[in-house]
């Protein structure tokens, strides 16, 4: 990985290596319809820190992630985000929170009608209107992940994996302060599951901020951090 994590410290620094960002709930419930997940819920983030959330399923890992990257809003509770007040963001003010987050969903979440460089290359340009040539760093984003060779292919045609690399690939391209990560290394096998975690580890040594949520405890071996568990309604640190 010493080669992968030198080109990813070069590219990284092409628009500038982030300010680090902070997290911070207070008292945030959350849930859907008739359902609160979690309840009351206090966490700080530090700049630059590494943290996985565990748990049992159920327990509100993936809603937590949601609820930083403004996509499920509190019920109650204050959720600030790189200093963006993500609880008193409306549906239309999202974008103020996608420009300084990246997120890796659990579902992939890749547009199927688009290739895979389309998909990344869509975010990147919401998040940077003015960036000058943006599909060289959608390509290098794949490069990173390993399907530059899959640029054009669309997910439908690419294996789990794959598809996964390419939702790692639209979280960094737009070299975000804070990266969400739900689950990513649950599709993959344990070589790339490594690869994931150290070009992680790179992003996060440049300065980034990672949450990530996982059951992996090939990775939470290999790979400590600071560890909160979530249970339902409850979060404690590790």
């Amino acid at each position: 990985m010493p080669e992968l994590a030198r080109r990813f410290g070069g590219w990284y620094r092409k628009l500038g290596v982030p300010a680090p960002g902070s997290i911070q709930l207070r008292n945030v419930t959350a849930g859907y319809g008739g359902i609160n997940v979690f309840s009351d819920l206090a966490l700080d983030v530090r700049p630059g820190e590494f943290v996985y959330l565990v748990g049992p399923s159920g327990a509100g890992k993936s809603t937590l992630l949601k609820v930083l990257y403004g996509t499920v809003r509190p019920r109650r509770g204050s959720v600030f985000v790189d200093g963006v007040a993500v609880h008193r963001l409306h549906s239309w003010q999202t974008g103020k929170i996608r420009r300084r987050v990246g997120c890796i969903f659990q579902e992939f979440e890749l547009l199927a009608h688009l290739t895979a460089l389309e998909n990344v290359l869509l975010p990147l340009q919401l998040a940077h209107p003015r960036i000058h040539d943006p599909q060289a760093y959608a390509l290098d984003a794949l490069e990173l992940v390993g399907l530059k060779d899959k640029a054009n292919e669309y997910p439908q045609t690419l294996s789990g994996g794959q598809q996964q690399r390419v939702a790692i690939a639209r979280a960094i391209a737009h070299q975000p302060r804070i990266l969400l990560a739900d689950e990513p290394t649950g599709n993959v096998d344990s070589r790339t599951s490594s690869e994931i975690m150290e070009l992680f580890h790179q992003l996060n040594e440049l300065g980034g901020t990672v949450v990530m949520a996982t059951h992996d405890e090939y990775v939470l071996s290999r790979f400590p951090a600071r560890t909160i568990e979530l249970q339902p309604g409850l979060l404690e640190a590790a």
